[in-house]
């Protein structure tokens, strides 16, 4: 989901810029730890609960942050627990296969397709680690423009995702992925 896309869908809500860092979203409320950032709430991620009211949050940003946390359940909880009935959650992250993933030394987390899954109701990993749910809206996986390489790994993606993972991603890597979940109570 790219920046007009999530302003658009930002517009007129209340939004929490979970991790934003420098780069907070335009009229959203941020919370992060980092002294450099522009946190209106300055605190640990990995620190639950957050000092945040239940069901604040109407949309709830989690760009390139979700790979810095070691407790991803943890963060889903809590990102389940301040967002509204419906909320709409954006998480970007680098793909295990980018080099973007294993750059940043302060990266615990690579995930994957189907990382969200054990969070979205009605699939094979549903209630295996948390009892909080999401619905799917829709990911995507980016390959970037370096021609003929991300065409290629855009064919073998469209073919199977799971057999694009797992035999070719390291010959023919993608970028990121972006999951776009909807909170459900």
């Amino acid at each position: 989901m790219n920046t007009k896309e999530i302003t658009q869908l930002a517009q007129g809500r209340k939004v929490l810029d979970v991790g934003c860092g420098r780069d907070k979203f335009p009229g959203s409320d941020g919370i992060d730890y980092a002294v450099n950032s522009v946190a209106d709430v300055m605190h640990d991620l990995d620190d639950f609960p957050y000092p945040i009211p239940d069901d604040t949050y109407e949309v709830i940003l989690c760009r390139n942050v979700i790979e810095h946390v070691p407790d991803v359940v943890g963060l889903m909880e809590e990102i389940h627990r301040v967002g509204k009935n419906g909320a709409d959650v954006i998480i970007t992250t680098p793909h295990f296969s980018s080099l973007y993933s294993y750059q940043d030394p302060t990266h615990v987390r690579h995930l994957a397709y189907d990382s969200m899954e054990y969070f979205i109701e009605n699939t094979k990993h549903s209630n295996f680690y948390s009892d909080k749910r999401f619905r799917m809206v829709n990911r995507e996986m980016d390959f970037g423009k370096s021609f003929p390489f991300s065409l290629i790994a855009r064919g073998l993606f469209a073919l199977s995702h799971h057999k694009y993972e797992k035999h070719f991603a390291f010959m023919f890597p993608a970028n990121s992925i972006s999951f776009h979940l909807q909170v459900t109570k």
